[in-house]
């Protein structure tokens, strides 16, 4: 088997190549970020304005949420055209993907179990995994703002737990943009 010569020219386009495939595409994060923070802040805010000023009975005020499952049918049609358009995927993709796959089970586990132990203990919960995720992927991105966001995201939590249920979805929408909007406004337009 013979080996391949290449030139200095032709060694360092290979090179650039290469790097250039490593490159994860931050602004898809960023997009994805906001589309959540933005949902969930605002649903809370719908929530606690509907049941606690405008004295609206709970099942109707917490209808707001059923905007949750359009949201993820929007976020699951864009990564798959995305995906499609995309030949090589990175390390930095791989371990979003299995952050955030991860990410969305813990949170149907949570929210099929709020029945059962209550929303009061849930809302924290959540706001411990929106941390999580946000300080992984900034730990992944090597983007501090997601990893502090994330940190406020859990002390939040923790004051919450201490809280009724209509603080906590005040301290949910606090959470959710120290960790996810503030970061992803901060996120760079291009690839990393």
């Amino acid at each position: 088997m013979k080996e391949e010569q290449f030139t200095a020219d032709e060694s360092l386009q290979i090179i650039r190549e290469m790097v250039a495939k490593t490159k994860h595409d931050i602004a898809s994060d960023r997009v994805i970020y906001l589309m959540w923070g933005y949902g969930v802040a605002i649903s809370s805010l719908l929530h606690y304005g509907f049941q606690f000023i405008l004295d609206m009975p709970q099942n109707i005020a917490a209808s707001v949420w059923l905007s949750m499952p359009v949201l993820g049918i929007i976020n699951g049609v864009y990564f798959t055209r995305k995906s499609k358009k995309i030949n090589v995927k990175t390390y930095i993709d791989r371990a979003m993907s299995s952050v955030w796959l991860s990410f969305i089970a813990a949170l149907l586990v949570f929210l099929f179990s709020a029945p059962t132990v209550g929303w009061e203990i849930i809302y924290p919960a959540l706001m411990v995994l929106y941390g999580i995720g946000a300080s992984i992927s900034g730990g992944i991105l090597k983007f501090k703002p997601l990893i502090f966001g994330g940190a406020i995201s859990m002390a939040i939590a923790f004051v919450a737990f201490h809280f009724s249920f209509e603080i906590q979805l005040l301290l949910l929408a606090a959470a959710i943009i120290a960790s996810f909007i503030i970061p992803a406004h901060q996120l760079p337009r291009k690839k990393l």
